[in-house]
């Protein structure tokens, strides 16, 4: 007979509404099941016996103990619930109400290195929880918040993936609270295909700054204000993001990335129509000031590597493109010294091929003229 009420107990915590014994020594599964059931169709003060009669049954379940929490709680007895939940958080960081009852307290509080490690402990076991963004955004609210989240973040939680990739649709202001903790955490926490995501989304609501700051905290461009300028990470068979390298798709125009001895690649670049044309683009977010662009065309004849233009333009424009200039001293690298406005805050680096032209392209740097 145990065995059989002990074996409907352990049926009735995964499917509630299955027959079960409340009232035996053993009875916890059961009661906190008749709990649950009870606080959805009778209210919560309905659920405080059967609550109660779990926790008899099993005094260290932190799971009976957080369920008379939560139904003290929803019954306005906020002392009888505090003193549950007290009792629950000591018996282990695993029951999500609990977690969430003393994250909503520290919020309360302003005390947002306990609520940032509770909302840790909390989306450690469910990263994916709905509840998550609603969390995030009630601590990330305040500069203290972030910094508290920013400090775990540091711990690479399983987390932070979804966090930066899980953007759905939220509003802008939760996306600049997502853009200033990955400011606040710093490099190591997420590959660059995470800021891609996010960059992507900013720049898609005109927030360019915010865009390149994401991007080039974990996609760093060493120095250079052009991302990948040595096509170490292109990828012809990835969609272009961010501010990544952006191809032609023309039929006419042919791109294909070579191996040098050293390991490192190159582009090689055909334009095979009867026009000039756009062979390659990057998005780039520049202050006014004045740049000088730089380029390479490894085994390249003079001839052919001195017809690639380039222009850095608010749109793709042929009319401010123009040759480079051989740097003395240096070979097949090629320069040209740009003054940049207050017209667009993002403009579009853009290497041009003329009719029937064919070019290596390696090493594009991008840099401040002081």
């Amino acid at each position: 007979m145990a065995a059989l009420l002990s074996g409907s107990d352990r049926q009735s915590r995964d499917f509630p509404n299955s027959p079960s014994v409340v009232g035996w020594p053993y009875d916890t599964g059961a009661a906190r099941a008749k709990a649950a059931i009870a606080f959805v169709r009778s209210g919560p003060a309905s659920a405080i016996g059967y609550a109660r009669r779990a926790i008899l049954s099993d005094p260290i379940s932190a799971q009976a103990v957080s369920i008379l929490g939560r139904a003290e709680l929803f019954s306005q007895h906020q002392l009888e619930a505090r003193k549950a939940f007290q009792v629950s958080g000591q018996l282990g960081w695993r029951d999500a109400m609990t977690q969430i009852y003393w994250l909503d307290q520290a919020l309360q509080d302003e005390n947002y290195r306990v609520a940032a490690e509770r909302l840790d402990a909390l989306l450690r076991q469910t990263p994916d929880d709905e509840n998550r963004d609603r969390f995030l955004a009630a601590v990330a609210a305040t500069p203290e918040g972030r910094a508290a989240l920013a400090e775990r973040l540091k711990l690479a939680p399983p987390w932070a993936l979804p966090m930066a990739y899980d953007l759905r649709d939220l509003p802008t202001d939760a996306l600049l609270q997502r853009v200033d903790l990955m400011r606040r955490t710093g490099k190591g926490v997420w590959e660059c295909a995470a800021s891609e995501v996010l960059a992507q989304k900013l720049i898609t609501q005109n927030l360019l700054d915010d865009a390149q700051s994401v991007w080039a905290l974990n996609c760093g461009s060493a120095g250079s204000l052009v991302y990948d300028g040595g096509f170490e990470k292109f990828d012809m068979l990835k969609p272009a993001t961010g501010f990544a390298w952006q191809i032609s798709d023309r039929g006419d125009v042919e791109i294909a990335v070579l191996k040098n001895a050293t390991g490192g690649q190159s582009l090689s670049l055909s334009n095979r129509s009867t026009r000039t044309l756009p062979i390659l683009n990057q998005l780039v977010v520049l202050k006014p000031g004045r740049y000088r662009l730089v380029w390479r065309t490894p085994e390249t004849p003079l001839t052919e590597a001195r017809q690639i233009l380039t222009s850095l333009n608010c749109t793709f424009d042929l009319s401010d493109a123009v040759e480079g200039n051989a740097v003395a001293g240096k070979q097949n690298t090629w320069s040209r010294d740009v003054i940049v406005d207050r017209q667009c805050p993002a403009r579009r680096l853009t290497f041009w091929l003329p009719p029937r032209a064919e070019a290596h392209l390696d090493n594009v740097e991008l840099l401040t003229e002081y």
